[in-house]
């Protein structure tokens, strides 16, 4: 992803996602059944709009994984996460395998070379299927059918509402971290908080979040394991098993160079006296450098091929200007208008004609010293 979407909300993602798999696994379904009725010119529609959904998908994909990082499967599912990685695996392996082939196959269609286009078709097809109907399923299985746990308050294990006023500091975030969820007992030990805020600068690289637990027994306890997603370069404990009346520090080292506005990270906690992890919970907000409205430009095939604008706005106090701004499919054309110089620019596109289905990006070259927000790109499509 690049920063056209420094504000957006990456939850509206996954199910965009979804919905783009299954209208390719609806289509590919269709365009068989219409080759293999005869319907040549209906197989061409159906296949290439399903060529375009998939490619609209892993623009969203790769959109999404680059905001958010990777999505860890609740470990609180044992049995359904060993089904979930045993699906993703093959469906990662296959969706990169399968793209050069793809595309041989459609370029083999359009050039007539119909005999190499059933060989290829005849070992794409049921991958290309395959990927779509299991990137439904891993999202039912991520998102709906199996959330985090969170364990219910019982006799050993309650929120305690009398949090302190500010826990530790943490990293290089500009102010102490909001404390959103106070203390909670598990057993005898004591995490505080359980849920934390903390607002990062655009471009920050690392942060540092830390919790607290606290030993109330006479005896010292153990952690279990300590674990958090891919995106944690390293999570600690300073004392284990920790002293009876005793504290420790548990300290996550969180790889933020590509989070875009708000992303949650989870430290699991796994305690000698319970069976379910505690979840520490830090809520990250990137403030934006700008904002791009209009992500992604559509036109409907066969309407008015009529100029749409993009906006540009810079949001921080120090301007960032627009250098440049180049369409990289010569179908639509660019114009980059500045209204206010480091603050506000227009990007006019316009399509020389709708009648053909199209997807493109513009690449926008601007003069911010962070690096990963110098090169944002817009996308547009007809369809």
């Amino acid at each position: 992803m690049t920063p056209i979407f420094a504000a957006i909300n990456y939850g509206i993602f996954p199910p965009i996602n979804a919905t783009l798999n299954a209208l390719s696994t609806v289509l590919l379904i269709t365009g068989v059944i219409l080759i293999k009725s005869g319907h040549k010119t209906a197989h061409r529609n159906v296949m290439v709009a399903a060529l375009i959904s998939s490619a609209a998908f892993l623009a969203c994909y790769l959109t999404y994984h680059y905001g958010v990082g990777s999505i860890k499967f609740p470990v609180e599912y044992p049995l359904a996460r060993r089904i979930y990685l045993t699906i993703l695996v093959p469906h990662i392996i296959l969706a990169v395998v399968n793209l050069p082939f793809i595309i041989l196959l459609v370029v083999a269609a359009f050039r007539g070379k119909f005999e190499k286009h059933k060989k290829l078709a005849k070992y794409t097809f049921p991958s290309w299927l395959f990927v779509s109907v299991t990137g439904v399923i891993i999202y039912l299985m991520l998102y709906q059918w199996f959330p985090p746990v969170k364990a219910a308050a019982s006799p050993d294990e309650a929120v305690i509402s009398d949090a302190p006023a500010s826990p530790v500091t943490t990293g290089s975030a500009k102010a102490g971290p909001e404390i959103l969820e106070g203390r909670r007992k598990v057993g005898d030990l004591v995490f505080t908080p359980v849920s934390q805020a903390i607002q990062a600068e655009a471009g920050e690289k690392l942060i540092e979040v830390v919790f607290s637990v606290e030993n109330t027994a006479s005896v010292p306890l153990r952690i279990v394991k300590l674990e958090s997603g891919c995106e944690c370069l390293e999570v600690s404990i300073d004392l284990d098993p920790i002293p009876a009346r005793k504290s420790a520090k548990i300290t996550g080292i969180f790889d933020i160079e590509k989070l875009r506005g708000s992303s949650e990270r989870k430290i699991s906690v796994l305690t000698e006296q319970h069976d379910l992890p505690v979840f520490l919970t830090t809520r990250i907000e990137v403030e934006p450098i700008y904002l791009i409205e209009q992500q992604m430009t559509t036109w409907t095939i066969g309407s008015d091929p009529v100029k749409k604008t993009v906006i540009f706005r810079v949001v921080r106090d120090e301007p960032v200007h627009v250098l440049s701004a180049e369409s990289k499919r010569p179908e639509v054309t660019c114009k980059l208008v500045e209204v206010e110089k480091g603050r506000l620019y227009h990007i006019e596109l316009t399509p020389a004609s709708t009648e053909n289905s199209l997807l493109g990006i513009v690449r926008l070259q601007t003069d911010c010293e962070i690096e990963a927000y110098a090169s944002p790109l817009a996308y547009y499509s007809i369809q």
